[in-house]
């Protein structure tokens, strides 16, 4: 696909790869890919290292604690939609439909969750940081545990209370048929065995348990505009790709059912934005404007997000939810 790609996202691995294709499963993979014991080097700069005070202002859902008119209308949908029962105003749901795409970042910002069948609801979310979605799950009455490689991350997230643990899934202590609920957020493209690891969340689900998961779409029209400069690449730590189909298979050899794609995450702005720091050569996260970003390029990221709320096949960034058989 292709070669000579660079760490343009954070700037710390340095070298070059390639990423080729599969034929008979089309997942997307690096070559060369760093070892496991080599990959932590890549993440020396990565974003889950800022404090998890800082990364709740960052969050939708905990804005929404604020109360503000904007999120109470959107608590309202997401109450009548998934069950919970977050502060809203009445009528709130019916005024959000003049508002789509604010509802699917609602949406997206609670993983799509319903809500806990009981007290003793147990969420698992791996890759998870230092924490900001398990203290979201803990907010919606989930009993939530993260787990996550970065020690740094985790080590931030535990100064906040959060029960987090540092690990791989490979060969954790977790036990099987524990999880309600597990969510993956932009983590099966960093492992260097996807397979296994979608094999070792089917086992700590339980019998009915729900899977969530999200990463960046090879089917992606940013991909398209941006080829090798585009965000979701980032090697060397997004180690293989899929697309939707790519993905389903991947979900149903692990003995998942039920799988389905969701509405796609409006997201493009982001990747149109970091897309065109790279290919300017500009720091994506100095928050500084690549030389030619303005109305072209953002009118591009909100056609791309209008074809994808049509097509979600075409998104940005893929999620999906199976479930584990009864």
């Amino acid at each position: 696909m292709f070669s000579g790609l660079r760490d343009l996202a954070f700037g710390v691995a340095l070298g070059e790869w390639n990423m080729w294709r599969c034929q008979c499963c089309a997942a997307a993979y690096l070559d060369p890919r760093p070892t496991p014991n080599s990959i932590g080097r890549a993440y020396t700069r990565y974003y889950t290292h800022q404090t998890a005070v800082a990364a709740e202002r960052k969050s939708e859902l905990l804005r929404s604690l604020k109360r503000t008119l904007s999120t109470l209308v959107l608590n309202d949908y997401v109450n009548r939609t998934y069950g919970h029962s977050l502060p809203a105003v009445p009528l709130g749901a019916l005024v959000s439909r003049f508002f789509p795409t604010r509802q699917q970042r609602a949406a997206h910002a609670i993983r799509h969750l319903p809500a806990p069948k009981s007290a003793d609801s147990a969420l698992l979310d791996v890759g998870c940081g230092n924490g900001d979605f398990v203290k979201i799950a803990s907010g919606l009455g989930f009993r939530s545990i993260g787990i996550d490689f970065d020690q740094k991350a985790v080590a931030s997230g535990r100064l906040a209370g959060f029960d987090l643990r540092v690990g791989t899934l490979a060969g954790c202590s977790l036990i099987s048929d524990s999880f309600e609920h597990i969510t993956a957020s932009h983590v099966l493209e960093h492992l260097h065995e996807p397979k296994e690891a979608v094999l070792e969340l089917y086992r700590l689900l339980r019998p009915g348990g729900r899977l969530w998961v999200c990463q960046p779409n090879l089917d992606a029209i940013g991909l398209k505009e941006f080829g090798p400069y585009w965000r979701g690449l980032e090697p060397p730590r997004h180690l293989t790709l899929f697309d939707t189909d790519g993905m389903r298979r991947l979900l149903e050899s692990c003995n998942f059912v039920n799988v389905r794609l969701l509405p796609a995450e409006p997201i493009a702005r982001f990747y149109y934005y970091q897309s065109r720091c790279q290919a300017a050569g500009v720091d994506p996260y100095l928050r500084v404007d690549p030389p030619g970003w303005g109305k072209r390029w953002i009118q591009g990221a909100e056609s791309a997000d209008a074809q994808a709320a049509t097509d979600p096949r075409l998104g940005e960034s893929l999620t999906m939810v199976a479930w584990k058989r009864e």
